[in-house]
């Protein structure tokens, strides 16, 4: 009887984008944070939070745009490498796209 004792292949080493995906996925919280309070930080931000009458929030659109980053930082991690660049460059585009989205409403 005989054994079929195959060595399997290495695999060819990914470059940092997994870290990079997970890296600019924890970031983007602080990122967040950052930004409200800097525009909360000008005179029309500080007296939209003393006064009100600020125009509404496109929530929506920003869970929008986080879900899709997320969909985004999924296929950076998963997708072989010639594909995970081009994702995580799109997931780093609307992660910086939602913190403008937070930067253009106080």
């Amino acid at each position: 009887m005989s054994w079929n004792h195959s060595t399997p292949q290495p695999r060819a080493p990914r470059s940092g984008t997994r870290v990079c995906a997970v890296v600019c996925a924890v970031l983007l919280l602080p990122d967040l944070v950052l930004a409200k309070i800097a525009v909360l930080s000008t005179e029309t931000g500080s007296r939209c939070l003393v006064y009100g009458g600020c125009t509404p929030f496109p929530g929506v659109a920003f869970w929008a745009l986080l879900g899709v980053a997320l969909a985004a930082m999924v296929a950076a991690l998963a997708a072989p490498e010639v594909a995970a660049k081009p994702a995580l460059a799109v997931q780093i585009l609307l992660e910086t796209m939602a913190a403008g989205l937070v930067l253009a409403y106080p």
